[in-house]
């Protein structure tokens, strides 16, 4: 089994946290930048939510913009894991962050852990 070329997956609070200059957020992204072929997992539905948070930060779009960022959307045929993870985390962009870092073998980068709690193991976070 190959790697997987994303490292890192963002949820819509780690994608805020660096609309508003977060550091540890910067970070983590230039650590997976300079990994050669190494890509940071931007989640389609966390995008939405960011925007909608940040007013449609600048900082989005350069992020989006960055050669290592991959946006990614979950799978049609897991709509029912979709579902099930959205029910136990209690917000549909979250449950589709953490169910691509789960297919992809990665973590995700939130400054929400709370909201994975109630995933088995907390889920593979790593909260900022």
């Amino acid at each position: 089994m190959t790697r997987s070329p994303v490292r890192i997956v963002l949820d819509a609070s780690a994608i805020v946290a660096f609309t508003r200059g977060s550091i540890d957020v910067g970070e983590v992204i230039a650590e997976v930048a300079d990994e050669e072929g190494a890509q940071i997992g931007l989640p389609v539905l966390c995008l939405a939510e960011a925007y909608r948070v940040s007013a449609g930060s600048d900082r989005l779009d350069l992020l989006v913009n960055r050669p290592a960022a991959l946006i990614l959307s979950p799978d049609p045929e897991d709509w029912r894991p979709l579902a099930v993870t959205c029910d136990t985390v209690g917000r549909l962009d979250a449950a589709s962050a953490v169910l691509i870092a789960i297919d992809l073998g990665c973590d995700v980068l939130t400054a929400q852990p709370g909201l994975y709690a109630g995933l088995a193991g907390g889920g593979p976070i790593i909260p900022i």
